[in-house]
């Protein structure tokens, strides 16, 4: 008796002909298929985005990149090892470091032993495998030659993770140092700041102007830290709403863009993630229009893949890539540069991967940069900030040392 597997959950923003909204939930056996389906209902789709389903699929967010790597690296052995898909899969499920990837894997061989192809049973979990993996899978499946397909996707994914791994290596000091300077304003508040303010209590002289101000902080902080609470929870709760709304992430992301010093990290990190991208799939055999739609669904980056979709209409109008790119600005101008030679030359897929180089590289000395400006002014702030609150609070005992001489 064959065991169907559910299908995974979508739920979809959509204009009808009339211009009205139409929202809803439905399973589809992927993303793609759901889209032509609203279209063929004479749908205009807005946005669709996977929901958790009751067998409790992981969100792509809760399986690490570094997990992910290590399973295709498995998985790409065994193949080559000359295991067939479903004994490969078997094999590679046993992963006790991701349950979730275990059970999803488990399900994806049960849908192949039952005659899907692999790229299909990848593609009910969409939430897991992403558009790159899973054309990596179709061309692998065409081509006869799925071992080295996978292995051009590992390669791109361990750029992937170790680009991401050095971005948060630079951000993770200053952010231990903003964290240490909040804590210790914290105690300070909470547990020593108090004290003072009982000792000066029945201080019979005026106290300095400084010391007042900070005292009335300290006996307001009971009030402002709730509110404070409140604005930061709120703050967190819009961002969540906008990182679902795909117009107010590409507002975002396009704004991350701008942040003085963050601004280059952010632009880097897109330009190169993109390049590499697009790389891969077009070495994988995949045509430039489906690898630009591909990648557009893939990168985190949404204002990004926006301008990649103005890039991919203007060279299905019959316009090169590369004017195309300059036009909307999506890479920088060198890089633009280095495609208009890979273009004319036959070798796109080589100079994407040299773009997404030069971007790394860019990258590594924005970071530097960056860096060398922040630690210094963190640690300036930790030492105006607390030496500045202790200086405050001696003020009054500094001056009954004067009161007396």
């Amino acid at each position: 008796m064959r065991h169907h597997l559910s299908m995974p959950n979508f739920r979809y923003l959509a204009l009808a002909e009339n211009g009205s909204r139409v929202e809803g939930e439905e399973s589809a056996l992927s993303e793609q298929v759901l889209r032509e389906d609203l279209a063929n209902r004479n749908l205009l789709v807005q946005k669709v985005y996977a929901i958790r389903t009751n067998n409790g699929f992981s969100s792509r967010k809760r399986i690490k990149p570094e997990n992910f790597l290590l399973l295709n690296q498995e998985f790409t052995a065994l193949l080559r090892a000359g295991l067939t898909i479903p004994e490969a899969l078997r094999l590679a499920a046993e992963r006790p470091d991701s349950p979730q990837l275990s059970r999803v894997l488990r399900q994806v061989e049960e849908s192949v032993r039952e005659g899907m192809s692999l790229s299909e049973a990848c593609a009910q979990h969409e939430d897991v495998f992403d558009g790159l993996y899973l054309a990596a899978l179709r061309t692998g499946e065409k081509t006869g030659t799925l071992p080295l397909v996978l292995a051009k996707y590992q390669v791109n994914l361990k750029h992937r993770v170790e680009l991401m791994r050095k971005v948060g290596h630079a951000l993770a000091y200053p952010a231990f140092l903003l964290i240490t300077l909040l804590v210790i304003l914290g105690v300070l508040f909470a547990f020593v700041l108090p004290r003072f303010v009982s000792l000066y209590a029945d201080f019979g002289a005026q106290l300095p102007g400084p010391t007042r101000m900070l005292i009335a902080l300290v006996e307001a902080m009971p009030y402002v830290a709730p509110v404070l609470l409140a604005l930061v929870v709120g703050a967190w709760s819009i961002l969540q709403r906008f990182q679902r709304d795909e117009v107010m992430r590409v507002r975002l992301d396009a704004f991350k863009e701008r942040i003085p010093l963050l601004g280059g990290v952010y632009r880097d990190t897109a330009s190169a993630q993109l390049a590499r991208t697009l790389g891969t799939l077009l070495s994988g055999g995949t045509t430039l229009v489906e690898a630009m739609q591909i990648t557009a669904e893939s990168i985190p980056n949404r204002y990004r893949a926006k301008l990649l979709n103005e890039v991919r209409r203007q060279v299905m109008e019959g316009g090169s890539l590369a004017a195309a790119m300059a036009s909307t600005r999506i890479l920088s101008a060198t890089a633009i540069k280095m495609v208009e030679v890979g273009e004319a030359g036959g070798g796109l897929e080589d100079m994407l991967y040299e773009v997404a180089v030069f971007h790394e590289e860019a990258l590594a000395n924005s970071l530097t940069r960056m860096m060398s400006l922040i630690e210094p002014i963190l640690m300036l702030l930790m030492g105006v900030f607390v030496g500045g609150i202790i200086i405050v609070m001696y003020l009054p005992i500094f001056y009954i040392v004067d009161v007396i001489k």
